[in-house]
């Protein structure tokens, strides 16, 4: 039997985008995180012919050929997929991201080829075309804060990554709604937006870069939580235009405003939704927030 590769990848909490639909200079930027759970999980080994098997199997077979096409000398290689577990799909969780890149890693790896940095791994398998987050963050874990893809970059360049206080918690809660924007539903999205004005990007970036990784540095949660809300806020209104407001959906802006009236500062939409994540300073808070939830 063949060997086989096993790749695991976190979650991604995407806080917002610093700015879209410029003419020129730097495309995109943002922030986010990644977190330990939900995982997505693939094995992968060489075989005399294409197979997948699991949740998201069909995705996962599409990634594999696209990396292996990537390779150019090896299109004559075949490979037996499982996705192991996978959250779920267009949830603000970034899956189909870590889908990939755990699947080109487990390509090469196979292939005896060298590892690619977060943008080699990323253009093998199509991703990274506005958030760089997910990518990076598949690699390096932490809070990730990458300010832009400059014109000839096929990715948005990693500013800085703080690593998460271990003891900080995120409770996640996902209403019972549509899924988020994806694929050509997303691309026409962006198409139809006006561009972020640039006093917006001016207050992310000082909400980034003097609050919330410093905040994290400095393990100071407080700080972090009402940070990270409010630049979420800030950034989803950007997108008022196609989805009405900061968040995807009324019902998402009701909970986020009934969490906060709790108590619960640090609380936001990751991505397009439908996942709404809450903060917690340490287990027993993350508790208690999960009773407040419900």
């Amino acid at each position: 039997m063949s060997a086989i590769v096993r790749v695991s990848a976190p979650s991604r909490l995407h806080f917002g985008l610093l700015r879209f639909a410029q003419q020129a200079g730097l495309s995109f930027g943002g922030l986010g995180m990644t977190i330990r759970e939900p995982r997505t999980i693939v094995e992968l080994q060489l075989a005399p012919e294409w197979q997948a098997a699991g949740p998201l199997a069909e995705r996962a077979l599409a990634f594999a050929k696209r990396a292996v096409q990537s390779c150019e000398t090896y299109l004559d290689s075949a490979f037996h997929i499982r996705v192991c577990k996978a959250p779920p799909p267009h949830s603000g969780l970034g899956t189909g991201t870590q889908l990939a890149l755990a699947v080109a890693r487990g390509v090469r790896e196979l292939l005896q080829l060298p590892a690619l940095d977060a943008a080699g791994l990323a253009a093998c398998v199509g991703r990274g075309k506005r958030s760089a987050v997910g990518s990076h963050g598949f690699l390096q874990g932490g809070l990730i804060w990458e300010t832009g893809r400059p014109a000839a970059a096929s990715l948005g360049v990693l500013a800085r990554r703080v690593e998460i206080p271990a003891h900080w918690r995120v409770l996640l809660c996902s209403l019972p709604q549509q899924p988020g924007l994806h694929g050509e539903r997303e691309a026409a999205a962006f198409e139809s937006l006006p561009p972020v004005p640039k006093e917006v990007t001016a207050e992310l970036l000082a909400l980034a870069e003097e609050a919330i990784l410093p905040a994290a540095e400095a393990a100071n949660f407080a700080t972090f939580a009402d940070a990270v809300h409010d630049y979420g806020r800030l950034a989803g209104s950007c997108f008022t235009a196609v989805q009405g407001s900061s968040f995807a959906s009324p019902a998402i802006g009701h909970f986020v405003d009934q969490l906060r009236e709790h108590g619960i500062r640090g609380v936001g939409q990751s991505s397009w939704g439908p996942t709404v994540f809450a903060l917690a300073a340490d287990a027993a808070q993350a508790a208690t927030l999960a009773e407040r939830a419900r």
